[in-house]
């Protein structure tokens, strides 16, 4: 892949943010490198890659669909699903772990599912991530940022470098692989051992009464904006430098991801840029910042293909519009004109309430490969193949 290499920035204290660039063409392995692009040697591709873990939350979804995702990312990189589909009354989860086997069985790629509700999992997370596990039913809480911490746990377990996050609900599968290749890509651009790369979508659209590719999805629209904003207000100097406020794909260094405290839900990728900016931008001087003396190079890179994917109804947009404005209202970053906007922009969803304020976990300081050993040796519902 060549990508157009990013030069406009803003720094926030230690982070800095790179404005959208673009791919410049899909395939570019080997090609002579252009001035002002950026590609990879076959041979680096393939140990980035291999060095890179792809994380595919899933719950309940079109089986047709999570198999066109799973087919599409490259065999080098090791493929992790994180599940929290339904066991009963109908088993969804045992077709996606047929689904995985038989991935395993053609291809011979390594890949693993975990069910985000094993037993085995809360019992062995359960001291280490407060408020991780739901002390009613003992089990892990349901929610995306849940999965995707443990997601990135196994990553850890496998000594991955980078790991990558894919939703599970993208019907063009040309699409996840561009999202690879782009993560593949820009994870080397940086020097920094603290990066992560978000995607911006050329364009979104979904299934439904209407069909129509839009070139920035609402959630995403709202709340960078709003984050936009904050940071305007706090710098005194007016910015959009934010596009990728609700990015369910993007990839970083797994250095960068055990900094970072995760959110519960649908907040999980705008508390990454909160918590980022909380505590390497506001609370730079009081030492909250893990990073230094590194900066932490957030790349936003638009793809080529569009990103769609069903139609889940305005109940599921006002749901995720909440959550995700929540992480920046209960945040360092929102003074009290901020609020106000917030709840204004709540009320026009016909939402009367402070935005829900996330839940947190700090990533856990345990050793992951025996945490992720355990799992798979004692497990009754994950299993992996080819590792």
């Amino acid at each position: 892949m060549l990508v157009r290499i990013p030069f406009k920035f803003e720094s926030y204290g230690a982070v800095k943010i790179y404005d959208v660039t673009r791919t410049v063409s899909l395939y570019g392995v080997d090609f002579e490198r252009k001035h002002g692009a950026f590609c990879l040697t076959s041979e680096n591709l393939v140990r980035v890659a291999e060095s890179t873990a792809v994380v595919v939350p899933v719950r309940d979804e079109d089986p047709l669909v999570l198999e066109g995702v799973l087919r599409a990312v490259p065999l080098h990189s090791p493929l992790i699903v994180v599940s929290n589909s339904s066991t009963k009354p109908l088993d969804v989860y045992s077709s996606e772990a047929d689904i995985v086997k038989n991935l395993y069985q053609l291809s011979g790629r390594s890949i693993m599912i975990l069910h985000q509700k094993d037993p085995l999992i809360a019992e062995l997370l359960k001291d280490e991530v407060p408020g991780l596990v739901d002390e009613s039913e003992g089990l892990v809480r349901d929610g995306k940022g849940e999965g995707l911490l443990i997601g990135t746990l196994v990553a850890e377990g496998i000594n991955s470098r980078y790991v990558g996050y894919i939703d599970s609900d993208n019907y063009v599968p040309g699409a996840v692989l561009e999202y690879a290749l782009i993560y593949y890509t820009a994870l080397v651009m940086s020097k920094s051992p603290y990066k992560m790369v978000r995607i911006s979508w050329g364009f979104k659209g979904w299934y439904g009464e209407e069909f129509l590719l839009r070139r920035w999805g609402r959630v995403s629209n709202i709340v960078s904006n709003v984050l936009n904003n904050a940071l305007s207000r706090g710098r005194k100097f007016e910015t959009d430098i934010i596009k990728t406020s609700n990015s369910g794909e993007h990839a970083m260094s797994i250095e960068l991801a055990k900094m970072l405290n995760f959110a519960s839900r649908y907040s999980i990728e705008t508390y990454e840029l909160v918590y980022l900016l909380e505590n390497c931008y506001v609370g730079l001087k009081e030492g909250l910042c893990k990073a230094l003396p590194n900066t932490i190079d957030i790349f936003q890179i638009e793809s080529r293909n569009p990103h769609l994917h069903s139609q889940k109804g305005e109940l599921h947009v006002i749901e995720m519009l909440a959550e995700s404005l929540g992480a920046i209202y209960h945040s360092r970053l929102a003074d009290q004109h901020l609020k106000n906007m917030v709840l204004k922009i709540l009320k026009e969803f016909s939402y009367e309430e402070e935005p829900p304020k996330p839940r947190t976990y700090e990533y856990p300081k345990i050793n992951a490969r025996k945490f992720l050993d355990e799992v798979l040796s004692r497990s009754e519902l994950s299993v992996a193949y080819g590792f």
